[in-house]
């Protein structure tokens, strides 16, 4: 159990940084349950050993890889032909197979394919970041107190100091409130300074990263 707390939550930290909806607790409880449910597959194949009676140590954790996909399923939304949360799913899926290999006893080969699957992250954002640049995609809720539309001006207007192509823009009603979610394109470094020109424009009440 320490094992799979340690490369659950060695993934789920670099997920948490990046404001992912499976963070540390869901990636340290999905590496925890694959090792949990492989442990007790091996256990319950040789519960009858002493009679003669061998099961199938594999019947278990075979249905961790299907059982998982649905988990990953529930991360994925598509909104306005844009697809989010793929890159979520797909570590949730490397995480419970994580698990199973401590769950094998297998502690070298879980903690070093923590650690590749870091590095793979953390090289492919910074390749992204410097070489892709503009391909970059983010999306953002504001909730602002807006009745002369000044706070949709002064968005464009970041937007436009900071880089940054506008891809879609909703605005919503709540209560005295307007609520405005806004999809870009740009650099990782821009899009921070449109966050923290946000920040700072009179009339945000909110604002939240998608």
């Amino acid at each position: 159990m320490f094992f799979a707390i340690l490369c659950g939550g060695l993934i789920g930290l670099e997920r948490e940084l990046k404001n992912k909806a499976a963070g540390m607790k869901t990636n340290i409880l999905i590496c925890i349950g694959a090792a949990l449910y492989t442990s007790v597959s091996l256990l319950t194949s040789l519960a009858h050993s002493s009679e003669g009676y061998f099961g199938d140590p594999s019947r278990i954790a075979a249905q961790i890889v299907s059982g998982i996909g649905f988990l990953g399923a529930g991360t994925i939304i598509q909104a306005r032909g844009t697809i989010v949360g793929l890159t979520t799913a797909a570590t949730i899926w490397v995480v419970a197979a994580i698990g199973i290999c401590v769950g094998i006893g297998h502690f070298d080969i879980a903690v070093a394919c923590s650690v590749l699957v870091i590095m793979v992250m953390v090289a492919t954002s910074m390749f992204e970041d410097k070489v892709l640049g503009r391909s970059l995609s983010f999306a953002v809720e504001i909730t602002a107190e807006d009745p002369q539309g000044m706070v949709r001006q002064s968005i464009n207007q970041s937007l436009a100091r900071n880089n940054l192509i506008l891809d879609d823009f909703d605005i919503a009603i709540r209560g005295s409130d307007s609520v405005l979610s806004c999809q870009y394109n740009g650099h990782r470094g821009d899009h921070k300074k449109f966050v923290l020109d946000l920040w700072s424009t009179p009339g945000i009440r909110e604002v939240k990263q998608k």
